[in-house]
């Protein structure tokens, strides 16, 4: 009868034996891997990175998992309490404001975050139990980063400076990672500090000269992007005043223009520009003409045509003007000159008539000699 036992419990014992091998084929440990995620790894770090507000995706792929055991997502908090946050078991989740599980196949279980904020950043973790306290895992970390927004109540407005008065112009910004501000102005041009770009928060103008009016531009960047101002300086100075030739030079019977630049805030109006020869004033008359052409950013050129030169036109002249903030004058001299000299375009004009000698005028009354030849001949 002992023996009888004996064999019989040997005999069972090989029976479940071969059970447990028939059941446990594919009973190889798991195996976890998070296979993809969106967006995708940075390659330096090897972290998730996602700006602020959109949505973010990891697919967990899980090989030999027991029937009997689900797949969980939980996450680890980056606060410095480090708190492990539940997130779903199998395809449930526990907040389904925030995370959804999907199954897109039999072996992936995944996981979209959404609408990523700040506080979702951590270590996002899927694992599988295979013993009681003992599971198999994955994990990726999350990075939230935030574009940078400029701070209107932070940031200076457009401003009106006297020259010579000190001007500072503040640019700040949120964003994450902390932007980097940059300065430059309109068109390339120079800064006060003699670059074209200035890094910080805060541009500080000792002392503001006319040329530093103008738009300056504040660059707020980071990793995620890039966010702009533009602030306008207008600077109030009194005119100044200056030719390209001080001395002029014409033949007697003759036209000439002297020309004076002015550029001032603000800008003369055509009462506040003069001109006096030797000290009186001079005005438009039948052989001179007093222009006044206004151009860009505050700039005016005077222009004064002296048509049929005579010996008593010669002398110093004086071009002057004022605003608000007070006056300038430049100087020239109209001298005598043995031959007739030409105008800016290139052409010399006396007082009857109009003497152009540029080629193409000559080209063109060469043309018309030589028609009227040809008609003559036949």
């Amino acid at each position: 009868m002992f023996f009888f036992n004996l064999s019989m419990k040997m005999g069972i014992l090989k029976i479940l034996l071969c059970l447990s091998l028939l059941l446990c084929v594919n009973c190889d440990d798991p195996k976890v891997n998070i296979i993809e995620t969106d967006p995708p790894l940075d390659p330096i770090s090897k972290t998730i990175i996602s700006n602020q507000d959109k949505d973010v995706q990891l697919s967990c792929v899980v090989e030999n998992k027991p029937l009997d055991v689900d797949v969980q997502w939980e996450y680890q908090t980056k606060n410095s309490n480090a708190t492990l946050v539940p997130i779903s078991t199998g395809t449930r989740s526990y907040d389904a404001f925030r995370w959804a599980i999907d199954n897109p196949s039999p072996t992936t279980w995944r996981l979209r975050i959404q609408n990523v904020q700040l506080t979702d950043e951590g270590i996002y973790r899927c694992k599988v139990q295979v013993q009681s306290q003992n599971y198999v895992k994955m994990e990726r970390e999350l990075r939230v980063v935030m574009k940078p927004q400029i701070s209107d109540l932070d940031t200076s407005n457009d401003m009106t400076k006297n020259a010579d008065d000190p001007a500072k112009l503040e640019c700040f910004a949120t964003g994450i990672p902390k932007p980097l501000i940059k300065w430059t102005r309109m068109a390339g041009e120079l800064l006060p500090n003699g670059g074209k770009e200035f890094q910080g928060n805060v541009l500080t103008i000792d002392r503001i000269q006319s040329s530093h009016g103008g738009v300056y531009n504040c660059f707020a960047e980071n990793s995620a992007g890039t966010d702009f101002r533009q602030i306008r300086i207008t600077v109030n100075f009194r005119p100044e005043v200056y030719t390209g030739s001080p001395i002029v030079k014409q033949a007697v019977g003759y036209n000439k223009a002297l020309v004076c630049n002015i550029k001032g805030y603000p800008a003369p109006a055509p009462e506040q520009i003069a001109w006096s020869k030797e000290g009186r004033p001079v005005f438009s008359t039948s052989r001179t003409e007093i222009r006044n052409i206004p151009g860009a950013s505050n700039r005016i050129t005077s222009i004064l045509v002296i048509r049929d030169i005579q010996q008593s036109d010669f002398g110093r002249y004086q071009c002057s003007a004022e605003n608000e903030k007070g006056s300038r004058y430049v100087t020239m001299e109209l001298q005598s000159s043995p031959v007739p000299t030409a105008d800016r375009t290139g052409s010399i004009r006396n007082g009857v008539t109009f003497l152009s000698f540029n080629l193409a005028t000559v080209f063109m009354l060469v043309t018309v000699i030589l028609l009227h030849n040809v008609q003559l001949h036949r």
